[in-house]
């Protein structure tokens, strides 16, 4: 469902090998985005019926524009080289499979049971947010934040919510079981494929390269593993995944290199990264300022040689002036891309370190307090010094240099105006901003291995290292048994390293006991069987911050408050306040916003919420309440009577 729509686009668009299913998850995206959105506008429901027949228009779209014929453009001819590029695929997908297995293993541990559930704040939302795909068929990104009631901003990334919403439509399976099997492919399929894919622009089809860079993606905490937890940031997650595949098309855009034999498809690269930007825009906005800052260091380089070209043939006063005047539109609208592409201010999350600290957890892979990942850090300062001998892709350094400052000044620097314009693009969480040093660390590290190599091979007394080299490149079965071995190593490494303790500590969150912060099992089985004895139109009233609001995710009954940032409608915060007193205002509202039921599970609740919703805790015993169903001392459904 995520790649096989995706692979048929990039098949139109006249990729093969290893880059048409690099590639794959993130069309897949671009329907689901796009063709959601298109579907809310015209009042189309969100079906597999609508993803199916946004792939055929995308797949025809894609094929009649590789087909049109440019003045001096040759249309390119994949069958003359479909099978070099398809025989290339043994070693990026041999990475990708080793890297996807640790990856979902981990998680797999991370959830416990498959129908588990991140008892966070934000899965409040999530979990409601599916449920409300499915049930009024729109899988829009302009209108999902209107979930959270009347008056509240409507724009919200939709692209993981739908995805989710289809593998409940196709399989039948739970909200959670949807939601977890999307973060599982997230995590574990679209982030290897893109950091191999990203590896191999850059560095070519080297198959140590190539191996590693699966493997170190498998291997550190910030990515993908840290924001499962925190939050949880699944269409963050989502989103970054991404990440590295946009930056390998730009790699290919920006260089013109050619790596996968693909020097004459630069149309289709162009095709490619609207695709690709199109999908992680709308899986979470915050990516096209990432791929911006990250990318600028390469930018500037292709500027910096286009200028001194022009300079070098003595280009003419008004080509000069052409090409300043295009620098300054693009500084421009770099700029308010910048400022204007970003959420409200929102600043909860001070400074946690000094900056000793912070930089000191940024180079040893080990953000927010978490274990120095030794393994990782090593190759990445080996690719950091190798990059810097060899005199090429010195702008990977600094686009790493920049995932660094960006993450200190979040980490350590106080409020104030150098945070928030540097980091508000992420709500100035370090959490978010951790996430992309996986990106560069990954890369680096990866050249760093064969750095490594190189410099052993440097120590050896020249003889030796010539017969080595000979057999090497004579001896196939010598090469696939040392890349077996090296990536054995290396897997295992990564797979028992600080992962491993960290998954080990972060399970609570997902835990699913009777100390559970969102829901209980008591609570559960309520909230599942609602749809029982609440009948359908009927509006329960509830906190949020208790998990009652999962009546909607789970049984499919509409609640006042779908998540706690909930709208300010006065009706509903009238009733959510004084429900109990059963004033003729509180009767208005009920009668207004058809509030029947009331869903009481006691005081245990994900944060505190003061007196926002004392009036839908503690009603046993008061009147104007008939007991429903009981499911356990603090899993209660009531049906108001109190304004009959």
């Amino acid at each position: 469902m995520v790649v096989i729509p995706g692979l048929l686009v990039a098949l139109a668009l006249r990729f093969r090998g290893f880059s048409a299913v690099a590639l794959a998850p993130a069309f897949s995206a671009a329907i689901v985005g796009v063709f959601g959105i298109l579907g809310g506008i015209i009042g189309l429901d969100w079906s597999v019926w609508v993803y199916a027949g946004g792939t055929v228009l995308t797949c025809v779209a894609a094929w009649i524009a590789t087909s049109i014929r440019t003045r001096g453009i040759t249309r390119p001819q994949p069958e003359d080289r479909s099978r070099s590029a398809w025989r290339t695929l043994a070693v990026p997908l041999a990475a990708v499979l080793v890297a996807a297995a640790m990856v979902s293993r981990r998680i797999m541990q991370l959830i416990g049971q498959p129908e588990h559930f991140a008892q966070n704040f934000d899965n409040v939302f999530h979990l409601n947010a599916i449920r409300h795909v499915l049930e009024t068929g729109n899988a829009s990104s302009l209108t999902l934040g209107e979930l959270q009631g009347e008056g509240a901003v409507g724009v919200y990334p939709a692209v993981w919510h739908s995805f989710a919403a289809l593998t409940v439509q196709l399989t039948g399976a739970s909200v959670p079981l949807a939601e977890n099997s999307i973060n599982i492919v997230s995590a574990s399929v679209v982030w290897t494929l893109a950091c191999v894919f990203f590896a191999r622009s850059v560095f070519g089809n080297n198959a140590l390269i190539t191996l590693t860079a699966g493997i170190l993606s498998a291997s550190q905490i910030a990515f993908p593993f840290s924001l499962l937890v925190w939050g949880p940031l699944f269409p963050n997650t989502l989103a970054t995944s991404m990440l590295p595949l946009l930056l390998g098309i730009v790699v290919r855009l920006f260089r013109g290199t050619d790596l996968d034999q693909d020097q004459h498809l630069q149309r289709s690269w162009w095709m490619a990264f609207l695709l690709a930007l199109a999908g992680a825009s709308t899986a979470h906005m915050s990516v096209v300022n990432a791929l911006l800052v990250f990318s600028l260091p390469l930018i500037v380089t292709g500027w910096w040689h286009a200028f001194r070209r022009r300079l070098n043939h003595r280009a003419g006063g008004s080509k000069l002036a052409a090409f300043g005047a295009l620098t300054v539109v693009g500084a421009i609208a770099v700029m308010l891309v910048w400022l204007r592409l970003r959420p409200a201010f929102y600043d909860s999350w001070g400074p946690y370190t000094t900056t000793g600290g912070a930089i000191g957890e940024a180079l040893t892979n080990s953000p927010m307090g978490t274990p120095t990942n030794w393994f990782v850090t090593v190759l990445a300062i080996s690719g950091v010094v190798y990059l810097f001998q060899i005199r090429t892709h010195r702008w990977l350094i600094v686009s790493y240099a920049l995932a660094v400052w960006f993450y200190v000044v979040d980490a350590s620097q106080d409020r104030g105006f150098l945070r928030n314009f540097l980091t508000g693009n992420w709500y100035q969480d370090t959490n978010r901003l951790a996430a992309f040093l996986p990106v560069f660390a990954t890369i680096l590290g990866a050249v760093g291995a064969w750095a490594i190599i190189q410099w052993i091979r440097t120590a050896l007394p020249e003889p030796t290292a010539e017969r080595m080299e000979e057999r090497w490149a004579a001896v196939r079965p010598i090469r696939v048994l040392s890349l077996t071995v090296l990536t054995v190593a290396m897997a295992l490494l990564g797979y028992f390293g600080p992962v491993k303790e960290y998954i080990k500590f972060t399970m609570p969150v997902y835990a699913f006991n009777d100390s559970s912060p969102m829901i209980t099992p008591a609570e559960r089985e309520l909230v599942e069987n609602i749809a029982d004895y609440v009948p359908e139109g009927a509006v329960i009233a509830d906190n949020p911050a208790n998990g009652s609001s999962a009546a909607y995710a789970f049984g499919g009954r509409e609640v006042l408050t779908p998540h706690m940032f909930a709208s300010n409608d006065p009706e509903r915060i009238l009733i959510s306040e004084e429900l109990p007193d059963f004033s003729p205002e509180v009767c208005a509202a009920i009668v207004d916003e058809n509030v029947e039921y009331v869903l009481d599970f006691g005081t245990q609740a994900l944060s505190d919420t003061g007196s926002q919703y004392a009036g839908v805790m503690d009603l046993a015993g008061k009147p104007g309440f008939e007991l429903v169903k009981s499911t356990g001392p603090e899993a209660n459904l009531y049906k108001i009577t109190g304004c009959d």
